[in-house]
């Protein structure tokens, strides 16, 4: 096939996850099956489940299937995205401002992560350890900080690249209780300190005589430390706009169904944003390899991507605000740099932005449809918001054959009807 469209994924995995699975039998076990299986049943009601619509004017039904709500999934990637900026965005303590720090791995370094999976949560405690480090450094005094730790291991052409985004408060709460801010991060520091507890992880997690050459090599190759990117200023312009740019990165798929651009049935065609050059690049790879560049990207079962640390620990979060609360003024007006709360959207919104159309505006009539019942393949009916009552019609009454009156030849002398209510 050629044509491409948001299911042309699922083709991909129909037509070649058997040959894939044989050909790499690392990726040959029942949870992967799982993942895949999940998103190609997405949008499926019989699969996923259905919430099921009626429209009280005329009768007509409508039942819109559930979504697999997957990062793996191509369909459900803004969905999953606009959930995430959604539950970034309350998460943030207020009056904070807060800096974005990106930690990456060096090429020579990536297949050690690749072959041990265990290495990701360390990875992840190291970046929060060495940010914490870095602005005690800065500050000159120790400093209870903030992070918010997002764990990414695709690069651009969807290869394997494990890096950290960081969502960090702009300072900390000094020994004496009170606030230092941190407006300026030396490079230098933060590039040999992420060097340093980078290498310190792999020294003492990899058991291998090679890990441990690697990591000599690595020490004598970056004599001026690892790359680390801290964006400038402290956080992109507009409210919500730095949970937005990460979440490009950080939560969605490796490869966004509109970059995919042709599919033979042999070969993937697709287009990614070079970081190096800036310039658009087109990849062709055959299928098996394609499917590669997508699964060693589903990540062990359990893991959570995304950590807090310091101020933000689930343990501490609660009390770190009211904390800040004493700290912060009374009265002091937001940091229009920080983030603002924003209202959770219904699904009727979601759907409006993504597919410019209402779906609960009945097809036939156009009148409004109400919710009539919540169905899932494995927990049965969930809702049910219509009871049912009888009412005798009378005789010059015409009956529907769905059991509703008004339209639709008579069956028969039964005059009692079924009709549908909401519960109220």
């Amino acid at each position: 096939m050629e044509h491409i469209d948001k299911d042309t994924l699922k083709w991909i995995f129909r037509d070649h996850w058997d040959a894939f699975k044989a050909a790499n039998p690392r990726y040959d076990t029942e949870y992967h099956d799982g993942v895949v299986q999940k998103m190609l049943d997405c949008g499926d009601p019989q699969k996923m489940g259905f919430a099921q619509y009626r429209c009280l004017a005329c009768g007509e039904t409508r039942r819109i299937a559930f979504s697999c709500k997957s990062s793996f999934c191509l369909s459900c990637a803004k969905r999953y995205t606009d959930r995430w900026v959604d539950f970034i965005a309350r998460r943030l303590l207020p009056g904070v401002v807060y800096r974005h720090i990106v930690l990456t791995v060096p090429d020579s370094l990536r297949i050690w992560f690749y072959r041990n999976p265990g290495l990701l949560s360390p990875f992840m405690r190291a970046g929060a350890a060495c940010v914490r480090d870095v602005f005690a450094q800065t500050a000159g005094v120790e400093l209870d900080i903030g992070s918010i730790v997002v764990l990414q291991t695709a690069g651009r052409p969807g290869n394997y690249n494990p890096h950290l985004h960081l969502l960090v408060t702009g300072g900390g709460l000094n020994p004496e209780g009170g606030w230092t801010a941190v407006s300026y991060i030396p490079f230098e520091i933060i590039h040999r300190k992420w060097q340093y507890y980078l290498l310190k992880l792999l020294r003492e997690e990899v058991a291998d005589p090679a890990a441990d050459r690697a990591v000599d090599r690595a020490w004598k190759q970056y004599p001026k430390g690892f790359v680390a990117f801290v964006e400038r200023g402290e956080v992109p312009p507009g409210g919500e706009g730095l949970a937005r740019y990460l979440a490009k990165y950080v939560v969605s798929p490796p490869i966004s169904v509109r970059r995919i651009e042709r599919y033979d049935g042999r070969s993937v065609t697709y287009w990614y944003n070079d970081h190096k050059t800036g310039q658009i690049e087109h990849a062709t790879l055959p299928v098996l390899q394609f499917i590669g560049r997508m699964v060693q990207h589903i990540l062990p079962k359990g893991f959570q991507r995304i950590r807090y640390y310091g101020l933000h620990g689930n343990v501490r979060y609660a009390k770190a605000r009211e904390t800040l609360a004493a700290v912060v003024p009374a009265g002091t007006r937001p940091d229009p740099r920080g983030f603002r709360v924003l209202p959770r959207k219904p699904f009727r919104q979601l759907f409006f932005e993504s597919f410019g159309r209402d779906p609960l505006l009945c097809p036939r009539c156009g009148d409004a449809m109400e919710l009539e019942r919540i169905e899932h393949p494995r927990y049965g009916v969930l809702k049910d918001y219509f009871e049912t009552f009888f009412v005798e019609l009378p005789d010059d009454e015409p009956e529907r054959r769905d059991g509703l009156p008004g339209r639709g030849p008579l069956d028969g002398a039964e005059r009692m009807v079924q009709i549908p209510l909401p519960f109220l």
